[in-house]
């Protein structure tokens, strides 16, 4: 009887894990490189001084893999994400370096309110700043000196003059009180980035365009 049930359980066992890596891989074969994992953003219709056109980028895992969940783009972080295309259209020079901050406003599918609104928290275990970010300190001096002077700015502009890596790495993300933010606000998102300069509001692009919401940190 024992042999008969071990060879029962053991024939079993060979078809789950043969099941589980036949899913596994069609899993894998679902998320295809530059069609699931694109992520689009762009400027809105309005009449801002600034504005990004046709941004596009792909996501990859850690282990450079196209990164997304149910055909739909997910970010991983740790991950990459490689950008592909965009154009910043500057209507006239500005002086960023001097006065230049980037605003959130972030709404999350399973959240009744916004996590930021216009660069301020909405959330008491969220820090402002997570929500309001000093450009140039962010991008680095010398990305800003060019991209504050009037002009239409590519990814090839910043390759020559900056040798400008598109792959950039997504790090561990922050933590607070050994509490992972993604651990509090993983899920599906929509983000809007306003610059402002002077007091005034220069550009606004909204991630993503090609869908609702973008997935973070989704299993």
């Amino acid at each position: 009887m024992w042999p008969k049930m071990l060879r029962y359980f053991l024939i079993a066992s060979f078809i789950y894990v043969f099941v589980s890596a036949s899913d596994s891989s069609e899993e894998q074969e679902e998320c295809k490189d530059f069609v699931h994992n694109l992520v689009v953003a762009e400027s809105p219709k309005k009449n801002y001084p600034a504005r990004i056109t046709n941004l596009t980028g792909v996501l990859y895992t850690a282990d450079v893999k196209p990164s997304c969940y149910n055909k739909r783009p997910n970010v991983y972080m740790p991950g990459y994400a490689k950008m592909i295309d965009g154009e910043l259209h500057v209507e006239r020079d500005f002086d960023l370096v001097k006065d230049g901050y980037l605003r959130m406003t972030v709404r999350g599918l399973d959240f009744d309110d916004p996590i930021c609104l216009n660069g301020t928290s909405q959330f008491i275990a969220l820090p402002d700043y997570f929500c309001r970010i000093e450009l140039c300190n962010f991008i680095g001096i010398e990305m800003c000196h060019i991209l504050q002077r009037k002009g239409i700015h590519t990814f090839e502009e910043l390759e020559e003059k900056l040798h400008f890596n598109r792959t950039l790495v997504l790090p561990e993300p922050p933590s607070l009180l050994g509490i992972s933010l993604l651990d509090l606000f993983s899920g599906e998102f929509n983000f809007v980035f306003a610059l402002e300069t002077e007091g005034q509001t220069i550009l606004e692009v909204e991630v993503p365009t090609n869908d609702k919401y973008l997935q973070i940190g989704v299993a």
